[in-house]
């Protein structure tokens, strides 16, 4: 009897694997399809960003030659990257960029499988790419061309050992040049008591601004003393997209003074919780579980983070799949679902009475909302590690190495 059912269980896997190797060929034929003939705006002001460096252009006034009508708001070091893009055609460019991301999921997809142990994981990674590639924030990376893919693979490179020990650090930092906030992710060092690679996370961000006063002198003087201090300088609170507290609080109708104390206190809630549940995760050698945690306390306590910077919901798909986290399927795949879903369309329409506008509040904030409960589980989940002082396990020196991660336990109701 138990040979039939492990023969059984092993067809079924076997289908399984054919059907998601079948989804991942449609998504990415459709995504490619959609580069070859639609408009990435994102990638578009990426473009701009690298003219106006190489043609010596303002990037952050009104006069910054914008095609697409958005601004710039990134880093100038971040302009000195993208220099190269305004040497390519549109198509060619929105076609590539589309491929690169494509395989960039597949990766980080395929590097969390290993680190958690979990067998084929290349081909395993193909399977699943499918599903990754059609959570929201993703597909919003797609449609708009964005760089957050990117930035969570060279992350996710850094933190779970894919960079060889002596340039351990320099993901992080690099990813932070470009976009800022990934400096977050210099906690995971700090927690292993990895203090060269902190070092090299400092000296790595240092160097890119060193480096941007040097070849943009007046752009890195705005960004550092003005643009950096602009919380809303990527859009308005209240904005549908943005499922940080920020933009759950203004949709409920909080703001000025209140909004801002309201959002502080929250986020020190949120990064205090993140940094304890890291800390015990590491010490039990959970790396990706110790990723997890810091990217949600980035996203809820960011001053601005729209759907398509959710994107780190990609690793609920290798974790919902690992048998490690076995007991956490259930919320793992219903917190996808939600990132399936993009339910901030509840927005989309005025409310009709207060039933209706407290419903759509409830559904339009889903993903910010199920980001907390995630952070709430990990807290639990945490607690339930031991707290061995003193013993922080280093994370493996090549990419082939393996993360054994005790089961976590199951979240009290």
């Amino acid at each position: 009897m138990q040979r039939v059912v492990e023969a059984v269980r092993s067809r079924a896997g076997e289908i399984g694997l054919l059907a998601g190797l079948v989804l991942t060929a449609i998504v990415v034929t459709s995504y490619v399809h959609d580069a070859a003939t639609g408009y990435l705006m994102d990638l578009s002001v990426f473009q701009d960003a690298g003219r106006a460096f190489r043609e010596g252009l303002p990037l952050y006034s009104a006069d910054f030659p914008s095609t697409s009508g958005f601004r710039f708001i990134y880093p100038p070091f971040a302009a000195v990257l993208f220099a190269p893009l305004a040497s390519i055609g549109a198509t060619v460019l929105q076609v590539g960029w589309t491929v690169l991301n494509i395989v960039l999921v597949w990766w980080i997809v395929r590097t969390v499988l290993r680190a958690l142990n979990v067998p084929r994981a290349t081909v395993v990674a193909i399977a699943v790419a499918g599903v990754a590639l059609l959570l929201e924030p993703v597909r919003s990376n797609f449609a708009f061309g964005q760089i957050n893919i990117v930035l969570v693979a060279l992350v996710v490179a850094d933190c779970l050992g894919v960079l060889p020990r002596r340039l351990r650090g320099v993901g992080v930092g690099l990813a932070a040049a470009i976009k800022l906030t990934p400096a977050a992710f210099g906690l995971i060092f700090l927690l292993r008591r990895d203090y060269r690679s902190v070092g090299r996370v400092v000296g790595t961000f240092a160097a890119t601004i060193a480096l941007g006063f040097a070849l943009l002198p007046q752009a890195s003087l705005w960004f550092w003393t003005t643009e950096f201090f602009l919380s809303d300088r990527a859009g308005n609170h209240e904005f549908v997209r943005n499922q940080a507290v920020t933009g759950m609080l203004a949709r409920v109708g909080v703001d000025g003074v209140v909004a801002d104390a309201v959002w502080l206190l929250a986020a020190a809630v949120v990064v205090a919780a993140a940094w304890w549940a890291a800390l015990r995760f590491v010490r039990a050698g959970e790396q990706v579980a110790a990723v997890g945690v810091v990217s949600l306390a980035v996203l809820l306590g960011a001053p601005f983070a729209v759907t398509h910077h959710w994107v780190w919901c990609i690793l609920l798909v290798p974790l919902a799949i690992a048998p490690a986290y076995r007991s956490w399927r259930p919320l793992l795949a219903s917190a996808a679902l939600v990132f399936w879903i993009a339910p901030y369309i509840a927005f989309v329409e005025e409310p009709n009475g207060w039933i209706d506008a407290a419903t759509r509040q409830l559904i339009g904030n889903a993903q910010g909302l199920v980001g907390l409960v995630l952070l709430a589980a990990a807290v639990v989940a945490a607690s339930n590690r031991p707290a061995r002082a003193g013993a922080v396990p280093a994370v493996p020196e090549d990419a082939t190495s393996r993360e054994e991660a005790s089961p976590p336990a199951v979240p009290a109701s």
